[in-house]
C-alpha cells in the first residue's frame, strides 16, 4: 500500500497531466465537472475516464481492437443520418454500432474512502462499479451496466434495414440519456455527502 506522501505525490503528477489534457481538449467536455469534483477531494484522483459514447466501428475480426477503424464517434444523441453518413467511410471489416455508458477510473488513498465512493456510485445507478486493483494502488472503476453492441454490416455493406438502424439509434440515445441522468445524480450526491 502507498504511504500518504506517495499518494499525494502521485496525485500531484497525475493532476499536472490532467491540467495539460484539459488545455489540449483531450478530456470529454461533459465529464469535466465531475472529474474536477472528485479530484478536489483529498482521498481521490481520477485517471482515464469517458463521458459515454456512441460509436460506429469497423473491425477486421472480433476482438481485433488494435486494427479497428473509428468511422464515427459521438458523446451525445445521434440520428439515423449520423450513422449513414459515417457508414460511407466503411471499406473492409465488420461494422458495429456501440453505445457505452460512462466510465470513471479513480485512485483512492485508502480502502475506507474507496468503499464509500463505490457505495455512492452504486446508489446513483452505477451498478457495475467496483475495485480494479488493491495491490500497490487502490483503483476503482465507476461504471454502469447499460451497453449496446450491434453488428450492422460487413465489408462496406449494410445487412439491415433503416428500421433496424433506427431501433439501434433509439436504444443508443436512451443509453446516453440514462448516462447523463446518472452522472448528474452522482455529481449532486458527491456535493451533498462528501
Amino acid at each position: 500500500m502507498l504511504t500518504d506522501r506517495d499518494f499525494k505525490s502521485n496525485k500531484k503528477n497525475v493532476m499536472q497531466k490532467f491540467d495539460k489534457a484539459l488545455l489540449e481538449k483531450q478530456v470529454d467536455y461533459e465529464i469535466i465537472p465531475i472529474l474536477k469534483l472528485i479530484n478536489s477531494y483529498d482521498d481521490f484522483y481520477t485517471s482515464s475516464s469517458c463521458y459515454g459514447r456512441i460509436v460506429l466501428l469497423e473491425i477486421p475480426n472480433i476482438g481485433d481492437k488494435k486494427n479497428a477503424k473509428w468511422l464515427g464517434k459521438w458523446h451525445s444523441k445521434i440520428t439515423l443520418d449520423d450513422i449513414l453518413i459515417s457508414f460511407n467511410f466503411a471499406s473492409k471489416g465488420q461494422l458495429w454500432v456501440l453505445a457505452q455508458s460512462p466510465i470513471i477510473h479513480v485512485y483512492s488513498k485508502n480502502q475506507d474512502a474507496a468503499d464509500k465512493l463505490i457505495k455512492a456510485a452504486i446508489s446513483c445507478g452505477f451498478k457495475h462499479s467496483g475495485f480494479k486493483s488493491i495491490e500497490k494502488n487502490i483503483v476503482l472503476e465507476i461504471a454502469s451496466t447499460e451497453r449496446l453492441d450491434a453488428p450492422i454490416g460487413n465489408d462496406g455493406h449494410l445487412y439491415c434495414s433503416d428500421d433496424y438502424i433506427n431501433l439501434i439509434v433509439k436504444i443508443s440515445n436512451d443509453i446516453i440519456h440514462r448516462s447523463v441522468e446518472k452522472l448528474n445524480r452522482f455529481h449532486k450526491f458527491l456535493l451533498d455527502n462528501f
